[in-house]
């Protein structure tokens, strides 16, 4: 029987949304994190046997059986997420668009919101993983201490200096279309043709740059509870829909008895 397909299909898209809702529930606590969509969208249709209308007639609509749905694609949220206090003299947070640039390890460039920064063991401006941040801003030894500015420059102040010393710009960048940046992993995304390239961002594009905090993950954990709770019923109804289909499939093999 076809409902039984046609279910099938219902039982698979709300296995990925749970799946989904478990990433973004999982990630709760991950600085810069964004929350992932499911969007849906209905399957083929098929045209099923009329009888004619009356000569002259035509019918307001027509006969149509659907197969089903499916997950049309899964879709990062790019709102931003609370600001937080750390206090951390390299921990940075992006207020309104943009993203950091991370140069990997094979020369290619990903971007992120998580501005949880330190210095590696050469005084290079480095992400938690170790890769740097570009434009590969060097850090002295003997600064006593580091200041970044809300446009992204980067400041130094060493002892018997009343005036600081400009050490570096950090590169912010923002695209076209940011849900359509592929995630990477690491909190790190890769430009895609949905996303389009990246533009550099000047201080008057609005965003800004502060010292001391970190973005926290835009995921509401109520909102992710109630969802999961929605998809955990469509799916005992769509498997209750399995099973009438399989009731009336056994009245059926009985009929011959």
């Amino acid at each position: 029987m076809k409902s039984l397909y046609t279910a099938a299909t219902g039982m698979a898209a709300q296995q990925l949304r749970i799946e989904n809702i478990s990433n973004n529930l999982a990630n709760v606590s991950t600085p810069g994190f964004k929350k992932s969509r499911e969007q849906f969208e209905d399957l083929l249709y098929q045209n099923m046997p009329t009888g004619a209308p009356g000569e002259g007639r035509t019918r307001a609509s027509t006969l149509q059986s659907g197969s089903g749905v499916r997950v049309g694609a899964i879709t990062k949220d790019f709102t931003s997420g609370d600001v937080i206090a750390t206090n951390g003299d390299y921990d940075l947070a992006i207020t309104g668009r943009g993203f950091f640039v991370v140069e990997m390890p094979d020369g290619t460039e990903t971007f992120t919101r998580n501005g949880q920064f330190g210095v590696n063991a050469d005084g290079e401006l480095v992400t938690q993983a170790g890769h740097l941040v570009s434009p590969g801003i060097q850090i002295p030894r003997d600064a006593r201490t580091i200041r970044f500015a809300e446009d992204g420059t980067i400041l130094g102040l060493y002892d018997g200096e009343s005036a600081p010393v400009t050490l570096g710009q950090l590169r912010v960048v923002d695209f076209m279309n940011p849900a359509g940046l592929r995630a990477l992993g690491g909190n790190l995304y890769g430009a895609s043709m949905e996303s389009g390239q990246p533009v550099e961002l000047a201080s008057e594009d609005g965003f800004r740059v502060q010292q001391g905090f970190l973005e926290a993950s835009n995921v509401d954990v109520a909102e992710e509870l109630v969802n999961m709770i929605v998809s955990q019923r469509a799916f005992e109804m769509t498997s209750k829909a399995v099973e009438a289909s399989d009731q009336m499939l056994q009245t059926v093999n009985g009929l011959k008895r």
